[in-house]
């Protein structure tokens, strides 16, 4: 894959390994590149919720997604997230744009503040096309890394009924898209 489109995880963990069965979304450090522009890395101070934005980003794969962050969810969500993936302003925006077999990826914004007034870094002009395959490869991939500690941890500790609904909901969303996605 070229480099004009770098999404991976770097870091990845539970928020706190004593509670580890507990937690419910994985949390760490993302790399994100596009065109040569760096979006995130490490060294910036900012954790993500690494489960969550790979769900927002399979979304993605065949619904077009348009960056209107007053209204929607991101697709790189704080690392403070929920299941529900909801709440929290700090996030990475773009739109997704599905054309025949190519994918354009624009509108890129980063909040880096609960006030979306002053913490936020729009990168006027950034846009990056690629072919269907090369989108699907970098996501799904991302998808894949991002399952693994909860593949190779034990059972989570659930106690309320409604968590559990949408834990269960969550990951059955997941593993559909995946399939329906991997190569």
């Amino acid at each position: 894959m070229g480099k004009n489109f770098e999404i991976k995880i770097l870091t990845q963990h539970w928020i706190n390994e004593k509670y580890k069965d507990e937690d419910l979304c994985s949390h760490g450090e993302i790399y994100l590149n596009v065109n040569g522009v760096i979006i995130t890395q490490p060294g910036l101070d900012e954790e993500w919720g690494i489960s969550e934005s790979a769900l927002a980003l399979l979304r993605t794969l065949d619904k077009d997604y348009i960056c209107e962050p007053e209204s929607e969810e991101g697709l790189i969500f704080h690392g403070c997230g929920a299941i529900l993936m909801m709440g929290c302003p700090i996030s990475i925006h773009w739109t997704v744009k599905h054309c025949s077999d190519e994918v354009i990826l624009s509108n890129f914004v980063k909040f880096t503040t609960t006030n979306p007034r002053i913490g936020n870094i729009k990168y006027k002009g950034l846009k990056v096309k690629l072919s269907k395959k090369e989108y699907t490869d970098a996501i799904t991939s991302f998808a894949l890394e991002a399952k693994k500690p909860f593949d190779n941890s034990r059972e989570k500790i659930i106690n309320d009924d409604f968590d559990k609904e949408m834990y269960t909901e969550f990951w059955n969303e997941y593993n559909y898209l995946l399939k329906k996605f991997s190569i």
